[in-house]
């Protein structure tokens, strides 16, 4: 009778008020601090309040202060949400010799796939064989966030045990990037074949760029697809008072190095030794390298070899307090990106971190060509300009920068805003899956204590 009364009346979730769960498979998640921990270990303070409780399946991760790894960030959920398989260090350890005899070939071949990797295999092994699927029964959507590809073997592999839809979460193109280790080549064909594979028995994909959704979506013609911003969160700055501007002005960039990134930080160096050439008021440049160690001494022979050691600072990493407070001093913010306008994966990326950096005082230089997707964002909320047109950014330091302070827009970027966006996507999904009447079946069972797989 109830659930011909809840269909009746065209049920839908949050009338009723009924809290779904939805299972986040993240490698990377509170507290350790990477940028791959930050959207889930943000959203999830957000997910409750848009009737989804959030549970996370993780590792345990250890400091590395010498690579700017530290255990510092704020966990969103109650620990009893949070479930530990393996750690990174066990996690190198391979247990299945077909896996043991493919991950060798491939280190003897110099090969470099993004979806084969030995943490990720090591990691996936071991959720197989120490998870408690029990505890998940009542489970209704799995999120796996991609990268490391790990995450997607385990949401699909816990899709086909719980029979319930899982989402790919694409916030880096799989098979398209083709930037690898030095001495190591990317092997493509490998890439596409996984890539397909696991992609194909998604439900749905969620995406961080439009670009990424248009890449995914040629690809995957018959796939439901919704584009969710990384975002910022918190509260934006203060535009700063002519007193609280320093007087010693500098560019600011903190985060990894990339051999794209590198190509990018030469260039303005050379913008910024051309600038102080010819003023009186110098401008600085302080760089904060999170790593890794031969890219960061690469920056160091660049500043070197342009003469620029006074005027350029490659430093270590920072608790990120230490690198708010040096963003929030900043001049301008800068977002180092690839120069290459034909590199389709990095101009339809978007690092997370210019996201946070719209809610700051300083306007934002990025170091990428004008049709990009992180030029979209900044022009968008009109916080800054990129560029990689020598000129363009000598005039915007010198001159114009002072004109983008942001606007309204950059609201739409918040985290908040973009997690509700996440779960009525997810409320489609579902409804589309099960049907009003399977859906609303589960729900009477789960809500009188019957409800079993």
């Amino acid at each position: 009778m109830c659930l011909q009364w809840l269909e009746s009346t065209g049920y839908r979730f949050k009338r009723y008020n009924y809290m779904r769960k939805v299972l986040i498979i993240s490698y990377y998640f509170p507290p350790i601090n990477m940028l791959a921990s930050k959207r889930y270990g943000t959203m999830c303070k957000y997910l409750e309040e848009n009737g989804y409780k959030p549970y996370v399946l993780t590792t345990r991760h250890y400091e590395d202060r010498e690579n700017g790894i530290r255990l510092e960030q704020e966990i969103p959920i109650d620990k009893e949400q949070i479930i530990q398989i393996g750690n990174v260090r066990s996690n190198a350890e391979i247990r299945n010799p077909v896996w043991e005899m493919v991950l060798t070939l491939l280190m003897n071949h110099r090969y470099c796939p993004r979806t084969i990797e030995t943490g990720g295999i090591g990691w996936y092994e071991r959720v197989k064989a120490e998870g408690n699927l029990e505890k998940l029964r009542d489970m209704d959507v799995i999120i796996g966030t991609f990268p490391p590809m790990s995450n997607l073997f385990i949401a699909w592999y816990l899709s086909r045990k719980l029979k319930i839809p899982f989402i790919a979460e694409i916030r880096d193109l799989i098979s398209d990037y083709s930037e690898t280790p030095a001495g190591y080549k990317r092997i493509f064909w490998l890439d596409r074949l996984i890539e397909r594979y696991i992609l194909q028995k998604a439900a749905a994909f969620v995406t961080v760029t439009p670009g990424y959704k248009k890449v995914l979506g040629a690809r995957y013609p018959r796939k439901r697809i919704e584009v969710v911003y990384n975002g910022w969160d918190g509260d934006r700055a203060e535009k700063k008072d002519v007193q609280e501007i320093q007087t010693e002005k500098y560019l600011y960039y903190a985060g990894t190095l990339y051999p794209h990134r590198l190509e990018s930080f030469e260039l303005l160096v050379r913008c910024l030794k051309k600038m102080n050439a010819d003023r009186s008021e110098k401008i600085k440049f302080i760089l904060r390298s999170a790593g890794p160690v031969d890219l960061t001494a690469k920056a160091r022979y660049i500043v070197r070899q342009e003469e620029m050691m006074e005027y350029v600072q490659v430093l270590t990493a920072v608790s990120e307090d230490i690198v708010r407070e040096e963003q929030d001093k900043a001049y301008i913010n800068i977002v180092l990106s690839s120069l290459h306008s034909e590199d389709r994966a990095l101009m339809t990326t978007v690092p997370g971190k210019v996201y946070e950096l719209l809610k700051e005082r300083a306007p934002v230089l990025a170091v990428v060509p004008d049709h990009s997707d992180v030029a979209k964002v900044i022009n968008y909320t009109k916080k800054g300009i990129a560029s990689v047109n020598e000129k363009e950014i000598i005039d915007f330091i010198l001159n114009e920068s002072e004109y983008y302070t942001g606007g309204q827009k950059i609201e739409f970027f918040s985290r908040k805003r973009q997690s509700k966006k996440l779960c009525r996507f997810i409320d489609r999904l579902l409804v589309e899956s099960y049907g009003d009447g399977r859906l609303s079946e589960r729900i009477v069972k789960r809500l009188s204590g019957r409800y079993h797989k």
